[in-house]
């Protein structure tokens, strides 16, 4: 799309991987912040000016994933190549999760319709969230539908 040739291409991705990959740490606890808002922007943009970079003919890393010691697959993979789970094909998109509802995490979406119920509840009683002294939440596992903190269906 920026016109690259395949050298660029290839030197732009080697770029990508040599600085390392998310670690997903803002997603969860004790670390869960904003960030995981603005991760996929970010990564994004960063993916962008990389390729600007090896547009202007910055080199690559051709070896970034085999290179020994220091390279992706000895420093993460402690030396062993990278697998595929299963043959290429159509799985995942045969098997895609779609984030209809809210921009939010695929397992937090019943977690977010479930609020908004209750919003309404509170508004039909004349009460607002200012009324409401604590929430309790006991799981042990993603939240899914049924909503598990009121009867909707």
């Amino acid at each position: 799309m920026l016109g690259l040739d395949r050298d660029e291409v290839i030197n732009a991705v080697s770029l990508a991987w040599v600085d390392g990959q998310s670690l997903r740490t803002y997603r969860h606890a004790p670390n869960t912040g904003s960030r995981k808002s603005w991760a996929a922007g970010d990564a994004t943009s960063r993916a962008v000016r990389l390729a600007l970079i090896a547009k202007t003919g910055e080199m690559g890393y051709p070896s970034v994933l085999t290179a020994k010691t220091w390279g992706f697959y000895d420093v993460l993979f402690k030396g062993q190549p990278f697998k595929f789970q299963r043959p290429y094909g159509s799985y995942v998109m045969e098997n895609v999760l779609f984030k209809i509802s809210f921009p939010a995490e695929f397992h937090s979406q019943t977690a977010v319709e479930c609020a908004m119920q209750i919003h309404d509840l509170l508004r039909a009683q004349g009460k607002s969230a200012d009324d409401i002294k604590a929430i309790t939440i006991r799981t042990h596992e993603a939240t899914w539908w049924p909503c598990p903190c009121c009867s909707a269906a």
